[in-house]
């Protein structure tokens, strides 16, 4: 949609408009975050293969038998598979430690944060029409969305809540600190803050992965880009700030491209 303003509110398109945004592309995330993103997503993936696997005791196991044997297997011994487990485990907080440090500014400030994961009116109001739409109450248009939806911004926030608890805890667990009453609670917050997450992680997998409308967003987390179709379908808020920055700079570009005035020729 090539316009010489921003329009306030979605409107229907035309083929033909939706067809050229479908080609046009807004870049949604940068190179750090898509490799931290999948980073993260494989150290998660093997650390519950093997947390889960060391979830066992001869009265209580959390996965079968089969599966025990199979992970165990597959380290040789059930020490190897506890010392993976702790080393895989530091290794992720220090890269997020790194990450923190030196990408604070640029990812993690004030303004970022409040742009991208603060919930503000439209927000709140698209928690409810969403429930209600699911649970079939009502056909409401959904309000208009920032880069990231009601849903992404609530799970990212209690992921800041939760992972912190983790990182704490492991490091408590791993190196027995603070006496046996302060191990034993670190083990119960452990296993509750990662269960939160991963109760999230599923809707968020289900989400990018295999809902039709958010597969953009899925492969966003690739090419680091959306499509400007999804944009302004799901993202409405996002594609507008996105498309003034577009038009603030085509001005800028025509106004230093103007022919500068000729001085005047003395008679």
């Amino acid at each position: 949609m090539k316009t010489s303003t921003v329009p306030a509110y979605s409107t229907p398109l035309t083929a033909d408009q939706a067809d050229v945004m479908l080609q046009r592309h807004l870049k949604k995330h940068h190179i750090a975050i898509i490799l931290l993103h999948w980073f993260n997503a494989s150290v998660w993936f093997l650390e519950l293969v093997t947390g889960v696997a060391l979830i066992a005791s001869p009265i209580f196991r959390f996965a079968p038998a089969w599966y025990l044997s199979m992970v165990e297997s597959a380290f040789g011994t059930r020490g190897h598979l506890l010392q993976f487990h702790l080393a895989l485990g530091l290794t992720w907080i220090a890269v997020y430690l790194v990450y923190g440090v030196f990408g604070f500014r640029t990812y993690l400030s004030r303004e970022v944060l409040q742009n991208e994961i603060a919930l503000d009116d439209d927000d709140w109001r698209w928690l409810i029409i969403r429930t209600k739409r699911i649970l079939g109450l009502t056909r409401e248009s959904l309000p208009p969305q920032g880069v990231y939806n009601a849903g992404q911004k609530v799970f990212a926030l209690m992921v800041y809540v939760m992972v912190p608890l983790v990182m704490i805890t492991g490091i408590i667990m791993t190196f027995r600190l603070m006496g046996p009453a302060v191990i034993g609670w670190a083990v119960v917050l452990h296993f509750c803050a990662v269960g939160a997450v991963v109760s999230g992680l599923l809707i968020h997998v289900y989400m990018g992965a295999v809902f039709p409308e958010e597969k953009p967003a899925f492969f966003s987390m690739i090419t680091g880009t959306v499509n400007e179709l999804y944009a302004y379908n799901h993202h409405f808020k996002w594609w507008t700030s996105m498309k003034a920055r577009e038009l603030a700079w085509e001005r800028r570009h025509d106004e230093e491209a103007l022919p500068s005035a000729e001085p005047g020729v003395p008679d």
